[in-house]
């Protein structure tokens, strides 16, 4: 890549730079560059003539030499588009997915009608899901997370998103070992990866995560188990437990026996069981 090109060339020649190691190379191309100038992507179409010099070329080529060895488009930019909001992220936190999209979209059907209701976000990582809530729903919310370095990247959206001082819990915890009080509502996205799962998967791309978030026991469930015998306990009559599901999750949701019902699978686009709702009666 020159040192000087246009905007079209720069987009041309990442793409073709970034073909062998991504399955959307002219998407990352063109967001990465529109970080780097700080505009919009449709931005980029309309100043497809404009010359990159300088710094900003270099800047760039750093940002697809990153992208080429797989680091997640969303660390190298910081910043990752989920339900309404564009949240911070680094390597302190799983990269928000759009599966996720489904544990919010629940869990405000379920709140429609609470009259400011107590959340928790258990595993809440950047805090994506309390906090998109929080943004529809006026709730008292608590995140929790066992990585201290998880809730400094949540703090850091919960800041962003609501500069004017909204009250919101912050809590280091082991699952439910430091929780106090009960909640109308609790949402998670666990880890649910099985030994053979990391082994198999986890390369590339998921390689940049933390292990912490993706490794839910040698099975996969064992994690999800424990957050579902815990949520019993902390959830007031009434309430429910919205947890995010992996591969094979409704099966286990489904011939597992629990205090707590099962109430409801949602499926996602793919129609795939991504989202268990468990209710106390």
């Amino acid at each position: 890549m020159p040192s000087e090109i246009t905007v079209k060339t720069a987009l041309a020649e990442a793409s073709a730079r970034l073909s062998g190691c991504s399955d959307s190379p002219r998407l990352d191309a063109e967001i990465l560059l529109s970080h780097t100038l700080g505009v919009s992507r449709f931005d980029l179409l309309t100043e497809s003539g404009r010359l990159l010099e300088g710094e900003v070329c270099s800047r760039f080529r750093s940002f697809v030499e990153r992208r080429a060895k797989a680091e997640p488009v969303a660390y190298i930019t910081k910043s990752r588009d989920f339900f309404e909001d564009t949240f911070y992220v680094d390597e302190r936190v799983l990269v928000p997915r759009p599966e996720s999209e489904f544990v919010v979209e629940t869990a405000l059907k379920l709140l429609q009608h609470a009259e400011k209701p107590e959340v928790l976000d258990m595993c809440c990582g950047s805090g994506c899901i309390g906090l998109s809530v929080l943004r529809v729903v006026p709730c008292g919310l608590t995140l929790a997370d066992i990585s201290a370095s998880a809730l400094e990247v949540a703090k850091i959206n919960a800041e962003r998103l609501f500069p004017s001082g909204q009250a919101i819990n912050f809590v280091k915890s082991d699952l439910f070992s430091e929780i106090p009080g009960d909640f109308d509502l609790i949402t998670a996205n666990p880890p649910y990866l099985s030994a053979e799962d990391m082994a198999e998967f986890v390369n590339g791309a998921l390689e940049y995560e933390p292990e912490n978030a993706l490794f839910g026991g040698e099975t996969g469930f064992e994690f999800t188990e424990r957050l579902i015998n815990g949520a019993q306990k902390h959830l007031k009559p009434g309430g429910f437990l919205v947890t995010e599901l992996g591969y094979g999750g409704e099966k286990f949701a489904k011939e597992k026996k629990y205090r707590l019902k099962l109430a409801e699978i949602v499926n996602d686009y793919a129609g795939i069981g991504r989202v268990a709702v468990f209710g106390r009666d």
